[in-house]
């Protein structure tokens, strides 16, 4: 009976790995999505889903009955202190089983998990990618096209409008540079005159001193 157990277990491990392999394999994401679909819809999908929770609790006490067992084993192998070679190839026999037992259902609970988390992450990824392409199908259209000339049409324009704004603002700027060139020569000229009427006065003052 024990043996009929662990036999189970270890085809649910076996049918665990096939499902994992199936789920990283590389496909189109059309039948990646509908494979996803499918598992998330279909009630067929929906009863064996069920059943596998069911089976991983059995899975789980089984679990715990091999850990319980393994520690007896080393209990009775830690107690014991004259042991005959029969007695003592019975406790390694029946602590490699208790062992083995351990890592079968520990290692399909683990891989379960796994699966749970894989399945979502991919479902998730499928959606995300599926709702991705939507608008880029939507937008490949001739009326996108169309709308995809108007915009460029307006940057365009809007482009032109920037480009004679730039060459307004370089035509202020020539102006002012011319203004404020002629500014100067003016300034310089005043300048000399008011040097020039600055010596007139001094030489005036000069001469009445001399009178």
């Amino acid at each position: 009976m024990v043996t009929l157990q662990y036999t189970g277990v270890f085809a649910l491990l076996m049918a665990e790995i096939c499902v994992f392999v199936l789920l990283i394999l590389p496909m189109p994401v059309r039948w990646k999505r509908a494979m996803i679909t499918w598992s998330s819809r279909s009630t067929v999908a929906q009863r064996v889903l069920y059943g596998v929770r069911i089976a991983f609790g059995f899975v789980f006490l089984l679990f715990a009955d091999a850990v319980m067992r393994l520690r007896k084993v080393q209990q009775a192998k830690d107690t014991t202190r004259l042991i005959d070679e029969h007695t003592l190839c019975q406790q390694k026999v029946q602590q490699f089983y208790a062992q083995r037992n351990t890592y079968l259902t520990g290692i399909t609970m683990f891989l379960g998990l796994i699966l749970i988390s894989t399945h979502s992450l991919i479902a998730q990824l499928v959606e995300g990618a599926g709702s991705s392409a939507a608008p880029r199908l939507v937008s490949s259209g001739p009326g996108s096209a169309k709308a995809q000339v108007e915009t460029l049409k307006g940057e365009l324009a809007d482009a032109r409008k920037e480009l004679e704004e730039l060459k307004r603002k370089d035509r202020d700027m020539a102006t002012l540079k011319k203004q404020a060139d002629s500014s100067h020569r003016e300034y310089m000229r005043l300048a000399d005159e008011c040097e020039s009427l600055r010596k007139q006065l001094g030489e005036h003052d000069e001469s009445k001193k001399d009178a």
